[in-house]
């Protein structure tokens, strides 16, 4: 459900005032769209312009999946007498659209000009219509199409058919308030080092994960961070999956260059030993990414002489090779820009969720995984007056369709979701900003929720490192910096006879975790009873929860928790504007987020001890 960030905007009236955003849908820039916005709530404005190499008509579209069937869609064309059409629509399959009973966009301008179609049109981010998509924050599939000629007596047509290769898809983040800085408007001494691998021959694998060092630039005196962009060699887009560039500390530099142990498979015997105190997360980057600025009153520290500047950096890259290729050679890495004009505030980055322990069933439908960053781990590491949380990365892999992640006060009487995405795209993973940054609190919890859905999925899916396996993490930018690297807990088929598994199946209790698992993958003709058991085990099973300092890999003390994640209930839905029904770009459009509930249990009072 989309809940949180709406409604902080509806009840805040955030300001942004963006300048255009824009997106090239079409090779060649055959079709471009660019976008701009103010205030982000519900009544307020949108104003795109569509551009197409064509004389005939234009389309866009807002569609759940990428698809037709659901899509929102907008028609425009400008006819031999020179007037300007413009049509809201829907479609209900791959036929031509409805005309919507309800016109809810407005022309600005139309312009055609050398052969080429400008239109500008304005519609609000929601028009309580239900043939309309609510242009929300999560990722929107703009959908588009355009025709040789214009329609016929002003009616769409068979005629008028696109054919195959004008029309297409594409993710992009309409609300995005993060990343359109401007480099001018930053420091005139601004330097800047790539962290690359250099004519990397990439294995035959499905899945690579090569690690290599760097040395951090020289400098005497503290220094901040302001953007990191992705380099990515021509032509590897779909072969660079994520990268991310860690600290590390207590690194040998003299042992690991004469070792030449500089890059290599992480994890194995290629690295040095110095790989694991390589914990401290500085960026991520994923597929789909663009550049990323930080807010103007924060930055990400780096040099000076004194113990909280890294020895060395490391770059992890995670390459997908599904069709087993020895032919790959990559050159890619991460741009990193930094100042001598110190800004306020020393931003960190932490890890929330989990791979650990993470089973999806066959042919999954919102099949859903939690983990919790527990109140035992945040009084451990944030300071008494708390950490400010402003950005956030979502990561799932293959079968992610859904990412939430919620907060939950001390004392379990507040609930709020504080970022989220329902229609997730593995293709188009985002940095993003919370258009109100967020506060929190020593004891506060922190709970990630995944949803994982594909129907062609045939086989038990667990969490790892491919992308065939699974993933269920939230990357949060906050500041002040702390010791804290990564922050979640994880669950393991551990069968007793109170767990729904072991009332189905009759499971041996005194089987390891290992063994559960082969139990589960025997069941012959796994069913979606067999998925609700599975889920219901999930929701009721004790979690394990971990919390890892950034210097040395040193880990704060784990804990079992003895609750189930359903005591962090989902935060409740705020009626917030009454005209929020479903709609096909929507879900179920439910928009909450500050609210006051007080759980039946408390989390304050929820029991846990030192393991």
């Amino acid at each position: 459900m989309e809940t949180a960030l709406l409604v902080i905007l509806m009840l805040l009236c955030n300001f942004v005032s963006t300048e255009n955003l824009s997106a090239s849908l079409a090779p060649g820039g055959n079709f471009n769209v660019s976008w701009s916005f103010g205030e982000t709530t519900p009544d307020s404005e949108i104003v795109f312009t569509i551009s197409a190499h064509t004389e005939g008509w234009v389309g866009l579209g807002f569609s759940p999946n990428g698809a037709m069937t659901g899509a929102d869609l907008i028609v425009a064309w400008i006819d031999s007498e020179g007037t300007s059409h413009l049509m809201d629509m829907h479609a209900t399959g791959n036929q031509l659209p409805l005309v919507d009973s309800s016109q809810d966009v407005s022309l600005v301008s139309a312009l055609e000009v050398n052969g080429v179609t400008s239109v500008t049109f304005k519609r609000k981010i929601n028009t309580c219509d239900d043939e309309d998509a609510v242009i929300m924050t999560s990722t929107t599939r703009l959908i588009y199409a355009f025709g040789d000629t214009d329609p016929t007596n002003n009616v769409l047509s068979p005629l008028n058919y696109h054919g195959a290769t004008n029309r297409g898809v594409k993710s992009v983040y309409l609300l995005d308030t993060a990343s359109k800085i401007p480099d001018e408007s930053l420091p005139d001494d601004l330097q800047y080092f790539d962290l690359n691998v250099t004519d990397y021959h990439v294995p035959a694998a499905d899945t690579t994960y090569h690690c290599s060092f760097h040395d951090p630039p020289q400098l005497d005196t503290k220094h901040h961070i302001l953007s990191i962009e992705p380099l990515i060699t021509k032509g590897n887009e779909a072969l660079v999956h994520h990268m991310v560039f860690y600290a590390c500390w207590g690194v040998d530099k003299e042992h690991l260059r004469n070792n030449n142990k500089t890059e290599g498979i992480c994890a194995t015997p290629e690295m040095p030993e110095f790989e694991s105190s390589c914990f401290n997360v500085e960026y991520a980057w994923a597929i789909g990414g663009s550049k990323f600025y930080w807010p103007a009153h924060t930055g990400v520290p780096i040099g000076g002489n004194d113990s909280s500047s890294p020895d060395y950096y490391m770059l992890q890259m995670h390459y997908d090779n599904p069709q087993l290729l020895d032919t790959w050679v990559d050159s890619s890495g991460l741009r990193v820009t930094y100042t001598s004009n110190l800004r306020e505030k020393d931003a960190g980055t932490i890890q929330v969720g989990t791979v650990d322990g993470l089973i999806v069933p066959p042919k999954p439908e919102n099949f859903e995984y939690i983990s919790i960053c527990h109140t035992s781990c945040t009084e451990q590491w944030m300071p008494d007056d708390g950490v400010t949380v402003f950005g956030y990365l979502l990561h799932a892999h293959l079968l992610g369709a859904k990412i939430k992640l919620d907060w939950y006060s001390k004392d379990g009487c507040q609930s709020e979701v504080l970022a989220e995405d329902n229609f997730y795209d593995f293709n188009y993973q985002e940095n993003r900003l919370l258009p109100v940054p967020k506060k929190l609190l020593p004891g506060e919890t922190l709970k990630v929720t995944c949803t994982y859905t594909d129907s062609s999925r045939d086989r038990f899916t667990y969490g790892g490192e491919p992308s065939t396996d699974e993933m269920c993490l939230v990357f949060l930018n906050y500041y002040p910096k702390q010791q804290i690297s990564t922050c979640g807990s994880y669950t393991s088929i551990n069968i007793n006879q109170t767990d729904p598994l072991y009332q189905r199946w009759g499971f041996n209790t005194s089987s390891n975790v290992e063994d559960n698992i082969e139990l589960l993958e025997e069941v012959a003709n796994w069913s979606k009873e067999d998925t609700l058991v599975l889920q219901r085990s999930y929701y009721e099973t004790d979690h394990y929860s971990f919390c890892t300092k950034v210097s040395f890999h040193i880990n704060y003390p784990n804990v079992l928790v003895p609750i189930s994640p359903q005591s962090y209930p989902d935060p409740p839905v705020s009626q917030g504007n009454s005209c929020l029904q479903d709609t096909p770009n929507s879900g179920a459009k439910s928009t909450a987020s500050l609210y006051l509930v007080c759980s039946v249990v408390g989390l304050y009072s929820l029991s846990y001890k030192l393991s």
